[in-house]
């Protein structure tokens, strides 16, 4: 097991062994009146210090005026802590402390050179007032200096271990993450595979429907259509067959690669395509959806990328509804010069404390698998690009809400040609 992965206890047993079979540990480690003395001293003396450690260390490390009552008060009570351990050894509170912070708290923002400098200083001050108060009997003086090194050198040996385990965790971090977004870049690529191989079965397919909608219709002028149920079988069959050759033209209108080209573009036309696209794919979620379009007009833009843009938020929202919801798409014009789209879900909610990563690339709350991570940073990329915004609201468990707000003319000035908008 590496060390950042053990317990507190056995960090504290392993530096213990190593001080006792260093030799390290004159003093015994358990209560003794050498050991209440020396607590009382810090503790009665732990103002004093930290107020003349602040006055030496600020110019040194460069610390903020504003930041001083703050780190003096946190210093105070590291000390405080520090005479609770020495005065009594099983009290391991301090050290508790130290190793929560070393990793993830204030004092892993600092160097650990810079925080061992720190506390050497608070020793030599320490030291200093031991020598004056007992300048006169000096055999005291000794054995409280020594322990006073004693719990220095252990105090010492902790930290150090605290801030190169810190460096291994978010090593082995780091590395767990490469290996996330690797990942992630490989399904990426895999999807990308398959929409490639969906669009060209489905232009493989185009083509036999085409036939089989001939031969229906031929089918329909020699067979006796005076029987009724004759006749609407073989509607039936026209209009699925026409309903397939739509699914498919829409597939391979998204699977075509459009360049940046602008265009004009029908967002509800656009929006109601997409929609009808995923038609299977939201009824085997159980997903319900309401639309309501606003008169929004025709805006230029690139379609392909507003297709994927449409694609990409009513998948997420799918998918943030596990067990079914309810999927919203509205439009309407936001001011004369903007269109607003909303996508509203039923889902699981976005927590707050992520709701500033959603946008950057390969961040995911997802299971490994159910994402790439790259689908809303592909909808900020894209909406950036032609000058749009894209906000959001969300309450675990109620649901989550983007509002994307897009320039768009009106339906008159939309009819400028591409070289025109800037």
């Amino acid at each position: 097991m590496p060390l950042f992965e053990q317990p507190l206890a056995a960090h504290l047993r392993r530096i213990a062994n190593y001080m006792r079979g260093c030799g390290l540990v004159p003093w015994p480690r358990r209560r003794s009146p050498l050991r209440t003395e020396l607590a009382a001293f810090i503790r009665s003396h732990a103002a004093e210090v930290v107020s003349e450690w602040m006055a030496r260390i600020a110019p040194v490390f460069d610390i903020q005026a504003s930041l001083m009552p703050e780190i003096s008060q946190n210093m105070y009570d590291a000390l405080v802590r520090w005479a609770k351990h020495i005065e009594d050894p099983s009290n391991t509170e301090t050290y508790a402390y130290l190793h929560q912070h070393a990793r993830h708290g204030f004092i892993s923002h600092s160097p650990a050179s810079r925080f061992l400098s720190g506390q050497m200083k608070i020793r030599l001050l320490l030291l200093e007032r031991l020598q004056t108060a007992y300048a006169a009997d000096r055999r005291r003086l000794a054995e409280l200096a020594s322990l006073l090194d004693q719990e220095f050198s252990e105090r010492i040996l902790h930290i150090t271990d605290f801030f190169v385990e810190a460096h291994e965790e978010a090593l082995r971090n780091e590395q767990e993450s490469h290996k996330r977004l690797e990942s992630q870049l490989i399904q990426s690529e895999k999807m990308a595979a398959i929409g490639q191989l969906a669009a060209g079965i489905a232009h493989e397919i185009r083509n036999p429907l085409g036939i089989i909608l001939n031969a229906v219709y031929d089918l329909g002028q020699i067979v006796d259509t005076d029987k009724p149920e004759i006749g609407e079988d073989l509607q039936i069959a026209q209009e699925e067959i026409a309903r397939a050759q739509e699914i498919i033209t829409n597939l391979l209108e998204f699977s075509r690669d459009g360049g940046t080209e602008l265009e004009a573009v029908d967002l509800n036309d656009l929006l109601r395509k997409t929609l009808q696209l995923m038609q299977k794919y939201l009824a085997n979620h159980h997903v319900t959806v309401e639309t309501a379009w606003g008169e929004v007009g025709t805006c230029f833009a690139n379609q392909n990328a507003l297709r994927q843009v449409f694609l990409n938020l009513i998948t997420n929202a799918v998918q943030a509804m596990p067990q079914g919801g309810q999927l919203r798409v509205r439009t309407q014009r936001h001011d004369p010069t903007q269109v607003r789209i909303e996508f509203g879900d039923t889902g699981v909610g976005i927590a707050q404390e992520h709701l500033t990563d959603i946008f950057n690339p390969f961040f995911t709350t997802k299971e490994p698998g159910q994402g790439t991570g790259l689908g809303l940073s592909v909808v900020h990329s894209v909406l950036k690009r032609y000058q749009g915004t894209i906000t959001v609201r969300s309450e675990p468990e109620r649901g989550t809400t983007f509002l994307i707000d897009l320039p768009c003319p009106c339906h008159q000035d939309a009819a400028l040609s591409p070289a025109d908008v800037t």
